[in-house]
């Protein structure tokens, strides 16, 4: 195997899964063509948040047409597809989701969105980011036997047909007062797009402005891709209803902090979208912070935590490490060297490298194009080699850069990561699913021991304090708890997956600030 092929299999090993990223568009003023061509921009926009599948659902005068597909946006809505979906008069309103399922398995019934019918055959239509808990009180409350396989968003799909009340609003509002976890969800119900969040806040959900009408988002890329404008975050809690009158709140959302997922933040979220630092913001766009702000901010705070003023030069393991790494080297005044490349300009270099269960060979074959290394001896013989990454998770992939580095004839490797050790799996809508999978918590979280069976000359994680500090308001004091595995949750974060506290467990039992009760798996 070449290098290049080697290190496109190291960075497709890295990845992780996140639920999805969804779109919602109210713009009947506009033509269908128009309407679907937004639509699907906007879905590209969310399209590393989730490429096992994508679909849509347009809702016209005449009802609904869907169309689903496997791979991303792009392989999903060929010609023919938009030639079907174009068939129609001006549509009412779009839902979109691009999906990498943290639960249910990878068969056609789990893409979304997804369409139940009531027993009258009325239609609900859910677009779901994030992942449902207390599953099993869910599937009693269906009433009915579920197929094997299927994912919560289809459980939830059923419970929302089976609900309830005099209109759309009484049942939407209803059902979520009967379901837990994480979900930013945009549900079309008859002539209306109903945009929900969860109490907790833990997945994002932004509205924007476009024309006469709004589109809601995972992240503001999406809403910049087509040129509308960010209004504000939709509040945690909060269930809003778009229809021919215009904006309504259907269910006010919860002021103060909430439990947004870190994780986002270190990885997940595109560099170039905002979010804001503090509650007071979340309907003042112009105050939030760039993704990759705060990552330069971590390797900033890493350069405090840990310098290395010896090192010859940085690198960043492309995407998300690059701000990490170029933070860390511009705080301590040495030189960033980008000498592993992504290539954008292959036909895989649009594609994130999410690892996969069912196809590793194929995956590999189709990115082993994707990266390459500078092979130059004279720059890496003799070299205190500085690697700078958002985490790590598993270690497979760190482990053989590590070793590809050291055969480059560095002296030194070390690396610098921007997110704590990760000890504990996630229930909440990111792929990380047993203890035993993660180097952290085999190792006791010891950077020492984790060098070792990496074979680096050091890993250095950030803090819990330096990576909270690093997404907080300026001028925002860290507020540190008792219990000091509460620190996230107490900051407006969700670190379930470093500390094992979650803002609601398994069994949707929430976590509690003002007792400041801790909620473990």
């Amino acid at each position: 195997m070449t290098s290049k092929e080697t290190l496109a299999t190291l960075i497709l090993e890295r990845s992780l899964r996140e639920k999805c990223g969804v779109v919602g568009l109210y713009l009947p003023s506009a033509s269908r063509e128009t309407q679907l061509s937004i639509a699907i921009k906007a879905e590209i926009g969310v399209w590393h948040r989730g490429q096992q599948g994508a679909g849509l659902t347009v809702k016209d005068n005449n009802g609904l047409k869907t169309h689903h597909g496997t791979g991303g946006p792009e392989q999903t809505f060929s010609p023919t597809a938009v030639d079907y979906l174009n068939n129609g008069d001006a549509p009412i309103w779009i839902a979109g989701q691009t999906r990498y399922g943290s639960m249910g398995s990878w068969e056609k019934i789990n893409l979304q969105p997804m369409t139940s019918y009531s027993s009258n055959n009325e239609p609900i239509t859910v677009a779901h980011n994030g992942q449902f808990t207390a599953i099993e009180k869910m599937k009693e409350d269906v009433g009915e036997p579920i197929p094997d396989g299927t994912s919560d968003t289809y459980i939830f799909s059923k419970l929302l047909a089976k609900a309830q009340g005099a209109s759309w609003d009484e049942k939407i509002t209803s059902t979520l007062e009967k379901v837990s976890g994480a979900y930013s969800l945009i549900i079309g119900a008859g002539d209306a797009l109903y945009l929900v969040r969860d109490p907790q806040g833990i997945r994002p959900l932004v509205l924007g402005k476009i024309n006469d009408g709004f589109i809601a988002a995972s992240e503001t890329h999406a809403l910049d891709k087509v040129g509308a404008s960010v209004i504000r975050e939709i509040k945690r809690g909060e269930i809003l209803k778009i229809d021919r009158d215009g904006l309504k709140t259907i269910k006010e959302g919860i002021d103060g902090p909430g439990n947004f997922c870190d994780f986002e933040w270190d990885y997940f979220s595109r560099p170039d979208s905002l979010y804001p630092t503090s509650p007071q913001d979340s309907s003042s766009p112009e105050q939030w912070k760039s993704v990759y702000e705060f990552r330069e901010e971590c390797g900033r705070a890493l350069a405090k935590e840990h310098p290395i003023f010896n090192a010859s030069f940085a690198i960043g393991i492309p995407d998300s490490g690059v701000p990490v790494s170029i933070g860390y080297a511009n705080a301590l005044g040495i030189p960033y060297r980008q000498l592993i490349l992504r290539d954008h300009y292959d036909p895989n270099g649009k594609n994130r490298l999410f690892q996969t269960d069912y196809d590793i060979e194929g995956i590999q074959q189709r990115v082993s194009g994707k990266l390459s290394t500078i092979p130059n001896s004279r720059i890496w013989k003799g070299a205190r080699v500085v690697l700078g990454d958002d985490s790590i998770v598993r270690s497979d992939t760190s482990k053989e850069i590590t070793r590809m580095v050291w055969d480059a004839g560095a002296k030194e490797v070390h690396w610098i990561i921007g997110f704590p050790q990760i000890t504990h799996p996630c229930h909440l809508g990111v792929s990380m699913r047993t203890k035993e999978e993660l180097i952290a918590w085999r190792n006791n979280s010891d950077p020492r021991k984790i060098a070792e069976e990496i074979g680096a000359t050091s890993v250095n994680y950030i803090s819990h304090e330096g990576f909270i500090k690093a997404r907080l308001k300026s001028g925002k004091e860290l507020f540190l708890p008792q219990n000091k595995k509460e620190i996230f949750l107490a900051n407006g974060g969700c670190g379930g997956c470093l500390t094992g506290f979650y803002p609601v467990n398994q069994d949707g039992i929430i976590y509690d600030r003002n007792k400041s009760r801790p909620v473990s798996a």
